[in-house]
């Protein structure tokens, strides 16, 4: 690692600086300056998650510091959003890019700017970063997403493997309560109750738009940039975590985008890497200004020497549904795809995992609803809950195919591919695959998922319904994982017919057949390997903040009816800006709290009896001034359908000025 910028500047913070679009309307930016008078580059993050409140305390911290080391950081908010003018409807639209083009057109334009702008985002931001570089405005030269996707479709909380995702509707529900929020009157003065009513009249449920599209179709490839990675010319960091979601699609940009591109892969959930959960944390920041150094002000520094993928390899460890830090170690990989990556194929047969092809004889995957329960969450935020716990009650009602303890260490660095030939019982079904770790104790360790819908086999556009009783060929991506396995451990592949509350089920019961099977997995045998070697988390102070209640915390119970044979998995907590309680803003004289509940249920055997549920409140007060959004969002089934209810009320001062509920109904096509 070499040491990015030296010099460092005093800053000073902008609250609102209005960006104006080719349409008229006024989006909100906050910024940071350096205290200079020099022409310094820009750096844009887009999001629509409300600069001068809910990501005060993250905003502060990263852009001020990215500030001092010679940038203007600029956090804007998209339209509908923040004090943005205009409406947010759903995520990716056209609106969203054309006003992200006028907003670098005019960073690019300002006196203090030196006609050059980066851009960063994580999740939503991240997205974002991908989508405006292919729209290649001149000024953008560089970018640094972190958790995102290239596939909208095929990698993204809404579907996997054409699987529909339970992640995905209580993010709908959670936007639902973003999209009414209201600017706040002490920034926009008398024009805020304009602005607010525009956005309350024209409110929309996503989650609608989300279910009527249940295949790949131009909803989804709209915003997804792996229709032409060439798009992409703008220098690019990818920044993903094993235990966040969108660990497929960092690697698989790291190979595919055609300008110069670097990866960086660490233990983390869902969160920007000088905080990641689980450890260790890294000094990302110092890593972004070198990228930006480099790129935006043109300085050699030696970034560009560092490997292609950085990636730590976690060790084997018992299994916990949350780690502060992960044992292991950072390798490089100067290329990648890395000819140190060696695909390692293991064959399903009656002797378990083997080498070499021996015999199968034919075997049904057993049928359980109960098998998810504990397999933790699809995406994790460091949550103390999220991450999954030992696999023995989900392996057990499962297909089981082990090794035999290994002889030597096995190292994965990348995505497995599952091969099957299966035949079914019904028209519509669906497989879960995890690759597990069977540790010398009896512990099993989940470390990575697949899941495919049997009717996607050929492809997400055009699914089509299973013919009973016909064998067919599939191949069951796994996600990508940095493990090491030690000898006298085991592999194991674990096959299920469902995996509730991570997939929603099929529509019957299913008696999936298994005829033969094959894996290969991305060993990876190094030996002289790259050094690599990050410098501590840094970031900048963060705003002042004053608790003024503390929270109740999270908390996830699961309860086993074994008498009517149900499942229900509930979490509920006071949530606050970060799980903290209500919290006071002291910078903008703003308390903030926000609760949550969300509740799974299931019968073992009967997958019509699904049902999803998801509360949330968020609450706004200043003086006499009090704000509180309000949603509930359920989801329920018939064998031919999907049922949505979806209800908003919004009091201001305890009245309630708002009262919406939509209630459609979805065919289940091949769900």
């Amino acid at each position: 690692m070499t040491a990015s910028t030296a010099k460092t500047y005093v800053v000073q913070s902008i609250e609102h600086c209005p960006i104006p679009t080719r349409d008229g309307r006024l989006l909100s930016a906050r910024l940071w300056m350096p205290k200079t008078n020099e022409r310094v580059p820009a750096v844009l993050e887009y999001i629509p998650y409300r600069k001068r409140d809910y990501t005060r305390a993250r905003d502060e911290p990263i852009h001020a510091y990215i500030a001092a080391r010679g940038y203007v950081g600029v956090r804007l908010d998209l339209a509908g959003s923040g004090e943005s003018e205009g409406v947010l409807r759903d995520e990716y639209l056209p609106q969203e890019q054309e006003d992200a083009l006028d907003a670098i057109a005019w960073l690019a334009k300002q006196p203090w700017c030196n006609g050059v702008v980066g851009m960063i985002g994580k999740s939503w931001g991240g997205f974002n970063c991908l989508q405006i570089a292919a729209l290649r405005p001149p000024a953008l030269r560089a970018i640094v997403p972190v958790c995102a996707t290239d596939d909208r479709y095929g990698d993204d909380v809404h579907y996997m493997g054409g699987c529909l995702l339970i992640d995905g509707i209580e993010w709908g529900a959670m936007f639902q309560t973003y999209l009414p929020r209201p600017p706040d009157p002490q920034v926009l003065g008398s024009k805020w109750r304009d602005v607010w009513q525009q956005r309350l009249e024209d409110l929309t449920c996503p989650l609608e738009h989300w279910l009527s599209h249940p295949r790949r179709d131009h909803f989804w490839k709209h915003g997804s940039v792996c229709e032409n990675y060439r798009s992409i010319q703008a220098a690019t960091l990818l920044v993903g975590g094993w235990a966040d979601g969108y660990k497929n699609a960092m690697l698989r940009m790291a190979e595919h985008l055609p300008g110069p591109t670097q990866c960086i892969m660490g233990s983390w959930g869902h969160l920007y890497p000088h905080s990641g959960v689980p450890g260790p944390a890294i000094g990302f920041l110092q890593e972004v200004v070198r990228w930006y150094d480099h790129w935006l002000k043109g300085i050699e520094n030696g970034v560009m020497q560092e490997p292609k993928l950085r990636a730590f390899i976690q060790d084997s460890e018992p299994p916990k549904t949350h780690y502060s830090k992960r044992a292991g170690r950072w390798v490089g990989e100067q290329r990648w795809p890395s000819p140190s990556i060696h695909a390692r194929t293991l064959h399903l047969t009656n002797q378990g995992l083997t080498e070499d092809a021996a015999p199968l004889t034919e075997t049904e995957l057993p049928y359980n609803l109960a098998v998810g329960h504990f397999g933790g969450d699809w995406g994790a935020i460091a949550l103390p809950y999220e991450l999954a716990p030992d696999q023995r009650p989900d392996d057990a009602l499962s297909l089981c195919f082990d090794t035999e303890p290994l002889a030597e260490d096995f190292e994965i660095l990348g995505s497995t591919t599952l091969r099957l030939r299966v035949s079914c019982d019904k028209p519509v079904a669906m497989v879960a695959a995890r690759l597990n770790e069977v540790r010398p104790d009896g512990g099993v360790c989940k470390i990575a998922l697949g899941l495919l819908s049997l009717n996607h086999h050929t492809g997400s556009e055009w699914p089509t319904l299973l013919e009973p009783g016909q064998p067919y060929d599939l191949a069951v991506p796994i996600s990508a994982a940095g493990y090491r396995i030690p000898s006298g451990h085991r592999l194991r592949i674990a096959l299920s017919p469902s995996y509730w509350p991570i997939a929603w089920p099929s529509p019957e019961p299913t008696k999936i057949r298994l005829i033969r099977g094959s894996l290969a997995l991305p060993q990876r045998i190094a030996t002289a390997e790259p050094r690599v070697k990050f410098g501590p988390p840094e970031e900048a102070p963060g705003p002042r903040m004053f608790l003024v209640q503390p929270s109740a915390p999270f908390r996830r119970i699961t309860v086993f009816d074994y008498v009517n044979g149900i499942i229900r998995r509930c979490v509920d907590g006071t949530n606050g800006l970060g799980g903290e309680g209500l919290t006071r803003l002291e910078d903008v004289d703003l308390e903030l709290r926000q609760d949550i509940t969300r509740e799974q249920s299931v019968a073992t055997d009967d997958p019509i009896s699904a049902s999803t549920e998801y509360h949330q409140r968020m609450f706004f007060r200043r003086d006499q001034w009090e704000v509180s959004v309000r949603t509930r969002v359920r989801l329920v089934c018939t064998a031919a359908e999907l049922l949505l209810s979806c209800y908003v009320e919004v009091e201001e001062s305890g009245v309630i000025v708002l009262s919406r509920s939509w209630n459609p109904t979805f065919q289940r096509a091949h769900l």
